[in-house]
């Protein structure tokens, strides 16, 4: 997708510009605005934030603001509003959280409609296939938002869906999910903003297809994508990077639920350590691999030939260990504890061999933790320490990039394909 020379390409991505552009329309702006009003009306009645009658109440119109207040310091400021029809109680953080939400469910939704139509007046062309997978792709981040539906707002609801999602997918309990609802806003934003992007690199290898005149063809050349097979390879592919990037996501927000009982001011070095090493490195990385392959692929070709590559594996490989692995008792004491160390607990073997609780999940929510946000992360981690060319192969079959075509010019420009090699 062209861009102006200044506007940077990672900006270009991040700014969601190839979405933005195909929805500058106003019939395609009005409908954004539609879908996100309804779901932020829909979000707010089942986040229990607004309450309508079903007979008008004696109470006049009233309007007030509370700087504070009895309850947690993210529920203050709040909104307290009304009629005899209707009753809101809007913190203004949630209110923030959910327009976010709700702006992002807007653009995926509109962005599928609009991937509908051109569907339909293009499937005399041969482009059914590719098309059509777009037009699903359009609606991830709308199908993510309505699973999610009231969680960044409940006040009430501690046995929704939503919450119960959010709660199994970090290992915490609905219950202090919902005495914490920041996070749940946090949560909701973050996963909806990165399904966007990954929608953002899709139109960037399929939007030529649907006839669109700001996304057109890639330009042959390197650093250009070709266009993806969607066979076996292609497929698994595209699964293998959806699963890296929802273990990587919710293993990185699942950090944050550590907040709940310790104060990151009050933590300690150890502490934040093992939140860096367990928790970020390979959330991170598993994210940004799976958006971005062959960006990653020609990013490593160059980093190859420096000094920092050597520490860089190191630290993946000990990242990826401290996750699949076992660690001994006395870093336990510090709150990092592996796989190794949750399936003794798991089978009640003693403190001293390193046993450690596992989160009070159930056993579907406690085997995907342990395979995807332990098992694949931590794999995944130690492969790309070892070699990370071919940890990567397999996610090139779905971005049209292979390992042949990145040649030492294409390898500086990783910046370049970033943005362009899916």
């Amino acid at each position: 997708m062209p861009t102006s020379p200044r506007l940077p390409q990672v900006w270009s991505l991040l700014s969601l510009r190839g979405t933005r552009t195909l929805l500058s329309p106003p019939r395609y702006r009005i409908l954004v605005g539609l879908i996100g009003l309804g779901y932020a009306f829909a979000a707010m009645l089942v986040g229990g934030m607004m309450y309508i009658p079903s007979s008008p109440l004696r109470e006049g119109w009233f309007f007030y603001v509370y700087p504070s207040g009895p309850g947690p310091s993210w529920a203050y400021p709040t909104i307290l509003a009304g009629s005899p029809y209707f009753q809101v109680d809007l913190p203004i953080l949630s209110g923030i959280l959910m327009t976010l939400s709700a702006a992002g469910i807007g653009l995926g939704m509109s962005l599928g409609v609009l991937l509908g139509i051109r569907l339909l007046r293009r499937h005399r062309e041969g482009l059914l296939g590719p098309t059509a997978f777009g037009s699903v792709a359009g609606l991830t981040p709308a199908m993510i938002g309505l699973v999610t539906l009231g969680a960044c707002c409940s006040t009430t609801a501690a046995a929704t869906a939503g919450i119960s999602l959010v709660a199994q997918s970090t290992g915490t309990s609905p219950a202090e999910a919902l005495a914490n609802a920041w996070y749940l806003g946090v949560f909701q934003v973050v996963v909806v903003y990165v399904a966007l992007i990954a929608q953002e690199q899709l139109l960037r290898v399929y939007g030529f297809l649907v006839g669109s005149s700001t996304l057109g063809p890639p330009t042959p050349g390197a650093g250009s994508p070709a266009h993806p097979p969607l066979g076996w390879k292609g497929a698994g592919s595209t699964v293998l990077r959806m699963a890296l990037i929802a273990a990587g996501l919710t293993w990185s927000l699942a950090m944050f639920t550590d907040w709940f009982t310790t104060a990151p001011a009050r933590a300690s070095a150890a502490v934040w350590l093992g939140w860096a090493f367990q928790h970020q490195v390979p959330g991170i990385l598993a994210v940004l691999v799976a958006l971005f392959p062959a960006g990653s692929l020609a990013f490593w070709a160059k980093l190859s030939r420096g000094r920092s590559a050597l520490a860089i594996r190191v630290i993946l490989v000990i990242s990826g260990l401290a996750l699949v692995a076992w660690m001994p008792t006395p870093l336990i004491g510090s709150g990092a504890a592996a796989l190794g160390n949750e399936l003794l607990g798991f089978g009640h073997f003693p403190g001293g061999w390193g046993a450690v609780a596992p989160p009070a999940l159930r056993i579907v929510g406690l085997s995907l933790r342990w395979a995807f946000q332990f098992g694949l992360l931590g794999v995944f981690a130690v492969a790309m320490g070892i070699s990370p060319k071919a940890a990567l192969k397999p996610l090139l079959h779905s971005s049209g990039a292979r390992p042949e075509t990145l040649t030492p010019t294409v390898a500086r420009e990783p910046a370049r394909m970033l943005t362009e090699g899916g």
